[in-house]
C-alpha cells in the first residue's frame, strides 16, 4: 500500500518536472524571439541591414517625425501601415483600395505620408496604405519606396543605397 503512494507520488514529480521544464523552454524560446533587435549600419549614404533569425530585414525610421519599425518587403507594393499604427500616427485614409496579400484579399485605405524617413534616406510625399485587422504593429517597407534605391543582397545583408 505503501509502495503504490510512493509510485503516485514519484509519477506526479514527474509529470510536474516536465510542465515546469516545458514551460522554462517556452518562455526561454519566446522572450529570445522577442529579443531579435534590427541590426543594421549607416556608412556614407549606405544602409546595411543584417537579417533577423527568420530572415527578415528590419529597420527602425520615423513616419511624420514618429517613430516606427520598418520591415523590408519586397513583396508590397505600397508602405503598409496596420491600422493601430497609422491611429497613433493620425493619419487617415481616403479612398478604399482592394489588395492581394499572403493572406488574402484585403480592402485597405490609401494614405500619404508627408516624411518618412530610415537610415540615411529621408523621403516626402510618400503613398501609404491603411491596413485593418493587423495584429502587428510592423510597418512594411513596399516597392514604390524601394524602387527608388539600389538594393543588393549577400551574405545575409541588405544592402540600400541611393
Amino acid at each position: 500500500m505503501e509502495d503504490d503512494s510512493y509510485a503516485r507520488t514519484g509519477r506526479k514529480m514527474f509529470i510536474i518536472a516536465w510542465l515546469i521544464l516545458f514551460g522554462l523552454l517556452f518562455t526561454f524560446f519566446y522572450v529570445h524571439d522577442q529579443h531579435d533587435p534590427a541590426r543594421y549600419e549607416i556608412d556614407r549614404g549606405t544602409l546595411t541591414i543584417k537579417s533577423d533569425r527568420q530572415g527578415h530585414y528590419r529597420v527602425k525610421g520615423f513616419i511624420n517625425d514618429k517613430a516606427v519599425e520598418f520591415m523590408v518587403d519586397t513583396g508590397a507594393s505600397l508602405v503598409a501601415i496596420p491600422k493601430t499604427v497609422a491611429d497613433e500616427l493620425h493619419l487617415q485614409g481616403r479612398y478604399p483600395i482592394t489588395l492581394n496579400t499572403a493572406s488574402g484579399e484585403v480592402t485597405g485605405l490609401l494614405t500619404r505620408l508627408d516624411r518618412l524617413s530610415f537610415g540615411p534616406f529621408e523621403l516626402k510625399d510618400i503613398k501609404a496604405v491603411i491596413l485593418p485587422d493587423e495584429q502587428d504593429e510592423m510597418v512594411l517597407l513596399g516597392m514604390n519606396v524601394l524602387s527608388l534605391f539600389n538594393l543588393s543582397q549577400k551574405d545575409r545583408q541588405l544592402i540600400i543605397e541611393k
